[in-house]
Order: structure tokens, then C-alpha cells, then sequence
């Protein structure tokens, strides 16, 4: 047993050093910003599509889906993985083409052309706290792994997680994340697909799954009159389909490609390639229900994957769990560190020197990652620390951002009214209805209602103009 554990602790302190490698390779790609946030607009197909559905496919689809599927099956994981795979698909269709053709860097550049200097200094701040939630989501997952595994403390296995994902992110930036992205998007899916097909044979297949298991595990909709039941349907799909439109990360990923037609292909692939994939995991929480009745659903794969494989096969699976949770770890660092290298510093001086912004972006790294990991240590619940993450960007973001795309009369009055109107509302509701009244549904639902109607109330003042590049679309 000691042995076993003294192997596996090496295999993956191989990996995480040729991350490192990897990482400190891909620092000599890097001489400003746009090497750092987007690498340079350069990405062909195979390192776009990698590095799309690798981000998407992190902790909270790996561990917390499968958690959440032990304990209430589909109906518990509609955000993720079926909100995260629609989310990139509308990405697809309706997004990539206008960034594209945008050339920005962020999506705080989107907001600025659109409704002006104030509206995305105020947003350039309120994303700072929805990365940190969602990193320190990754970091906890790594945490409980090598815990369940080695018996090492969730503590010291979080710190070891974060220097070593800090490290490569902070020296490649964007060019080390696509490139891992990679190598780590080949070990999920391999990973995976080993480990599905012995435990579903061992639970007698989908037929004997469904017939061990209360029937509604596998109800994809509310059965129920219930209007509260279907409010927290569209909300489970809208908390990252919707909510999830306005990430940095998403969006650098739709910039990074080389052209638009491969941002545009390798998004809508990627979403598609994301449900079929993020069912694995979900139908193997749920088979841990049968081949494993003694367990509370923490950390279930880790322990399928102890029962059911031999050592090299679960080490295997451990480094496409550590891959996914890293993937998503790396890009999360990247998108509030471009954030406050290109647009804050810019917002501070004007004329800052590039080199500056690109050490801001750098040192904005760890930075982040330390605040992270504190959050970490404190919520420990990877899936509330990632769905609170998304909570707000859909209940203060998502609406500036689609009506700015498409609706010509919104302006800055209505974007401050939306961003207002819509994190107002979700922190009220949330603290005077019950605990299970979708009050993410409302607070977006308040934001949209409130940015129509001050945009149409001010619109006899005049808004900020949208550029050529953005009337262009």
C-alpha cells in the first residue's frame, strides 16, 4: 500500500514538473499583453479546441458533478455539464464573430467601446471576486484528491495545487495555458473513458443503473406543478448558459484563434464535445450509488477509481482529474490578471508603458491565486464556491453585455442600471425569500427589466457611441 502511494505521489510530481516545463517554455512566446492574455491571436484549431473545452472541463464538472449526481442525480447538474455546453454553443453562434471582428483583448474593452470609461472601471472590479470563487473552487478540488489518495492534509495538498499552477501560469501566460490545455484536455478524456465502462458493467449498465436508483435520478425536467421546481430549472440552465456568456476566460479563448471561422468552429465543437463528455462523470457519480451504497458521494471518483483499477490505470485517471482541475485553475488566474494589467492599469495612467501592464499581469498572477486560496480553505464546497462564481456574472453582467450586442438603444444609464438593478435584487432576495427560490433567475430577470427601462428613460441624453469596429458586425 505504501508503495502504491509512494507511485502515484511520483507520477504526479512528473507531471506537475513538465508543467512547469511547459509553463516556462512557453515564457519566452511572451513580449506584451496580448502574448499574455490572448497569445498574440495565433492559436490554430487543435490548441483553440483543446483549450475551450479544457477550461470548461474543470473541478466543479469532475468532482462536484459527480458528488451532485450521487446524491440527486440529473436533476442536480443541469448547470453543469448541460448549462456549461449550451453556453459555449450560443458562444458559437452568436458571439465569436462580433469579438473577433471587435480586436480587443478583454471584455472589459467590450464594455468600455460600448457605454464608456466609468461602467467598465466598475465592472473591471466586480469580476475580480468571481474568479476568485471560481480558482479557489479548482484549488479545493485538487486539495481533496490528493487527500482521499495519500492521506496527505487538504491543506498542504491546496498549496502544493496552487505554487505549482501559479508558477507555470505566471511565466506563460496564455501560451502555457492553450498548450497544457492540451496535453490535459487528451488525459481527461482518456481518463474517463477507462474507468466508464468497468464500474457501468459492474452496476448492471444503464438499464441496471436506472433500475437501482430512485426513478427521478434520471428525470432531465421537473415532474412536478410546482412553479418554484421549474424557476430553479431555468435557473440551473441559465446560471452558466447565460451567466457564463460574459467570462474573460470564455472570451479570451474566442480571441485567441488565429481566425474567426476556427473561434467560431472550435467553440461550437468544443460545447458539443463538453455535454457528451460531462455526462461520464455525472452516470459515474450516480453508478457509485450501487457499487459503492457506504459512501456519502466526496470525492466518489477517487474512490471508484480505488476499488476498480490497477495502479497504473488510476494514475491515469488521477492525472486526468488533476488535468481538468488545473485547466480550469490556469485560465481562471489568466482572466482577472489580464483584467487588471490591461484595462485597471490603463484606467490608472493612461499612458502606462506596455512593459508595465505585462509585470502587472504577471505579478497580478499570484497575487490572485493567495486570495484564492484563502477562499478556498474557507467555503470548502467546490460546487458552491463555482455556482456562487456564476451567480454573478448573471445577475449583474450578462445583461450589459447581450443587450449591448444587440439592442442599439441601451446605454451607459441603462448598463449601470442593469449591473445595479441585478446584484441589488439577487443579495435582497436572498436574504429575505427561502433558501430555495431562484433568486438568481430574479436578480437577472430585475437587471434586464431595469436596463430597458433606463435606457429608454435617458436616451433623450445621449450614450456612449459604439466604435466602427462594433457597428461593423
Amino acid at each position: 500500500m505504501i508503495s502504491s502511494q509512494i507511485g502515484l505521489l511520483a507520477s504526479i510530481f512528473i507531471y506537475m514538473f513538465f508543467m512547469l516545463g511547459v509553463g516556462f517554455w512557453a515564457s519566452t512566446k511572451i513580449s506584451e499583453t496580448k502574448d499574455y492574455i490572448i497569445a498574440g491571436g495565433k492559436l490554430g484549431v487543435w490548441l483553440s479546441f483543446g483549450t475551450i473545452f479544457a477550461t470548461w472541463f474543470g473541478a466543479e464538472t469532475c468532482m462536484g458533478s459527480s458528488r451532485t449526481a450521487y446524491e440527486q442525480g440529473f436533476p442536480g447538474v443541469i448547470a453543469d455539464p448541460f448549462g456549461a455546453g449550451l453556453c459555449l454553443i450560443l458562444a458559437g453562434l452568436f458571439f465569436v464573430k462580433i469579438f473577433h471582428r471587435l480586436k480587443i483583448e478583454t471584455v472589459i474593452d467590450f464594455f468600455e467601446m460600448r457605454y464608456g470609461r466609468k461602467v467598465a472601471l466598475v465592472l473591471s472590479f466586480l469580476y475580480i471576486p468571481v474568479y476568485l470563487g471560481w480558482i479557489g473552487g479548482q484549488l479545493l478540488a485538487f486539495g481533496l484528491i490528493l487527500n482521499a489518495l495519500t492521506g496527505l492534509p487538504v491543506m498542504l495538498s491546496i498549496i502544493i495545487s496552487t505554487a505549482v499552477v501559479l508558477l507555470y501560469t505566471y511565466w506563460g501566460g496564455m501560451w502555457a495555458d492553450a498548450v497544457t490545455d492540451l496535453f490535459q484536455m487528451f488525459f481527461i478524456v482518456l481518463g474517463l473513458l477507462v474507468l466508464f465502462p468497468i464500474v457501468m458493467k459492474d452496476a448492471g449498465g444503464l438499464a441496471g443503473l436506472k433500475a437501482a436508483v430512485p426513478e427521478e435520478f434520471f428525470h432531465f425536467r421537473p415532474h412536478s406543478t410546482s412553479a418554484t421546481d421549474w424557476l430553479n430549472y431555468a435557473q440551473a440552465w441559465m446560471i452558466v448558459g447565460l451567466g457564463s456568456l460574459p467570462a474573460q476566460d470564455l472570451i479570451q479563448r474566442m480571441l485567441s484563434p488565429k481566425s474567426e471561422t476556427i473561434a467560431k468552429w472550435c467553440t461550437l465543437s468544443a460545447g458539443l464535445f463538453y455535454i457528451v463528455i460531462g455526462l461520464v462523470p455525472v452516470l459515474l457519480g450516480i453508478a457509485g450509488r450501487v457499487v459503492l451504497p457506504g459512501n456519502n458521494g466526496d470525492s466518489i471518483l477517487i474512490h471508484l477509481a480505488s476499488k476498480y483499477l490497477s495502479l497504473p490505470l488510476m494514475t491515469l485517471l488521477i492525472g486526468a482529474l488533476l488535468s481538468a482541475i488545473m485547466s480550469s485553475a490556469d485560465s481562471a488566474l489568466i482572466a482577472p490578471a489580464g483584467i487588471i494589467g490591461h484595462n485597471i492599469v490603463s484606467f490608472i495612467n493612461p499612458k502606462a508603458p506596455e512593459h508595465l501592464k505585462l509585470q502587472v499581469c504577471k505579478w497580478s498572477i499570484p497575487a490572485v491565486g493567495i486570495l484564492s486560496l484563502m477562499m478556498a480553505l474557507y467555503f470548502q464546497n467546490v460546487y458552491e464556491l463555482c455556482t456562487n462564481a456564476w451567480g454573478i456574472l448573471l445577475v449583474g453582467v450578462a445583461a450589459p453585455l447581450i443587450f449591448g450586442i444587440y439592442w442599439k438603444k441601451a446605454n451607459a444609464a441603462g448598463a449601470w442600471a442593469g449591473v445595479l438593478g441585478g446584484t441589488g435584487a439577487w443579495t435582497l432576495l436572498s436574504l429575505v425569500l427561502p433558501e430555495d427560490a431562484p433568486c438568481q433567475l430574479y436578480g437577472f430577470l430585475v437587471s434586464c427589466v431595469s436596463l430597458i427601462i433606463f435606457s429608454l428613460l435617458t436616451r433623450a441624453h445621449g450614450s456612449p457611441a459604439p466604435s466602427a469596429g462594433f457597428n461593423s458586425r
